[in-house]
């Protein structure tokens, strides 16, 4: 079985589980917070004097600013305290995801984030509907980084694309692709313009050359409904084409991929641009609806995994069900096992509805939980993708207790109660790393509840 440790503590958002798993040469966190549980809300008081140069010094211009400046700086620290825990640093980031309550304050993040992390990994930065955990406020944070303590396995971290480049510049303060060994991790893309003045959003298939419209129809009606997010769509997977080209890379190296999306109504014509980008040799694929996504009218942010050409095998695996979209239902190279989103799947493929689509030995688990949940499918769509774990794990040859994280998404945060009584029933002896995301949308489609993002470590000879 392979090594996982867990780095015990007390700093991350949801008790009970590590602060960070160690394994395969890296450093995977748990979701730290920067807010404050009790008492009066953060302010400029809650810094040092060196880090409350942005107060004004008035009372009304100050207090939210303050507690919102506050409370990202106070997240940063906590992200520093748990790498440096697990043997690691900021330095060492190879990608970092933002949830934001509201990302109409981005830039205050962005400001802080500066501060902590001069050359800042790759990341994606998302508006969700509430931020969940121990002392939840108004930012998240999660993390993949280097194990610098073992650092020999795969190497530091390598800047591939920093975000001062001038023929792809960066949306804001990150590196678009870093690497370590052989992994590529790529930012969040978005359909922004950013060589152009203004820096415009793709808005319609007139923002692309004729190959990104293969899709257009002609017609004003259907084209003004599905042209935004395929335009966009096209467009991200051109430029993030584009910047693997930069390093002998293409699309067929990309073995996972995450998409956020605004509105799950546009899965499918995504999804029509997806596989037109893939073909037969489709990643690993994720798909989220978050509360917002980029800036300025994005419809989507897509950010990719991928693996240096000629390195080490790639093996995928199978759904054991029919497949729900293009993609298997894991990727495995070196020490990683990137799974797809795991969905609430019946045997049909389809999402479950209730406590009847479960075997008899949980269906009173099940529905005993269906009573505390949200939503009647909630038990069942939980019991199912922990089935669906299970079952792709045993595929690659690795037990479930190889998981190193999961980022749970969810509607509501009273839910997880039903998801960690049913996980404890298929994982008895490990806790991974862990963050929960409440979102509007757990995606791929309105239907699903919850869905799960999980990393599991291989074999050192897989």
């Amino acid at each position: 079985m392979p090594v996982l440790e867990g780095v015990s503590g007390s700093i991350a958002a949801w008790p009970g589980y590590p602060d960070a798993v160690r394994g395969g040469g890296f450093v995977f966190t748990s979701g730290v917070r920067g807010g404050r549980s009790e008492g009066p809300p953060l302010s400029y008081d809650d810094l040092t004097a060196e880090h409350r140069a942005q107060s004004q010094g008035f009372t009304l211009v100050d207090g939210l600013d303050g507690e919102i400046t506050a409370d990202a700086w106070r997240a940063h620290r906590n992200l520093d305290r748990i790498l440096a825990n697990a043997g690691s640093q900021s330095s060492q980031i190879l990608r970092q995801r933002m949830w934001q309550r509201d990302k109409r304050f981005f830039p205050i993040l962005e400001r802080v984030r500066k501060g902590w992390q001069p050359e800042a990994a790759p990341s994606s930065g998302l508006g969700v509907s509430a931020i969940g955990g121990r002392s939840g406020g108004w930012y998240g944070i999660e993390c993949i980084a280097v194990d610098s303590a073992d650092s020999e396995r795969l190497g530091n971290r390598r800047m591939l694309t920093p975000a001062e480049h001038a023929a792809y510049p960066s949306t804001s303060i990150y590196s678009q692709m870093v690497a370590s060994g052989p992994f590529v991790f790529l930012a969040g893309h978005i359909p922004i313009r950013t060589t152009e003045p203004g820096k415009p959003v793709v808005a319609s298939f007139d923002d692309v050359p004729q190959e990104g419209r293969f899709l257009a129809t002609g017609r004003s009606h259907p084209d003004a409904r599905d042209g935004p997010i395929a335009a966009q769509s096209w467009f991200v997977y051109n430029e993030i084409r584009r910047t693997l080209t930069l390093h002998a890379m293409n699309m067929r190296d990309i073995v996972h991929v995450r998409v956020y999306l605004d509105d799950l109504r546009d899965f499918a014509t995504f999804h029509r641009v997806h596989m037109h980008f893939f073909g037969d040799r489709a990643p690993a694929l994720s798909v989220v609806g978050f509360a917002e996504v980029g800036h300025k009218g994005c419809r989507i942010e897509i950010e990719p995994t991928a693996l240096q050409p000629n390195t080490m095998p790639r093996t995928d695996y199978g759904w054991s069900c029919p497949a729900p979209h293009a993609g298997p239902a894991a990727v495995g190279a070196g020490p990683l096992l990137f799974l797809a989103g795991m969905l609430g799947l019946g045997p049909d493929g389809k999402l479950v509805e209730d406590s009847k689509s479960v075997p008899a030995q949980a269906r009173s688990l099940v529905r005993s939980l269906e009573r505390e949940t949200s939503e009647p499918c909630v038990p069942a769509q939980i019991w199912w993708i922990w089935e669906r774990m299970r079952r792709v794990c045993a595929h690659a040859g690795v037990p479930l207790e190889s998981i190193a994280k999961t980022v749970v998404y969810l509607r509501h945060e009273g839910d997880l109660h039903a998801y960690e009584s049913i996980r404890a029933t298929f994982m008895t002896n490990h806790n991974p790393a862990f963050d929960c995301v409440l979102v509007p949308s757990p995606g791929p489609v309105p239907a699903t509840s919850v869905q799960v993002d999980a990393v599991a470590l291989r074999p050192n000879d897989a």
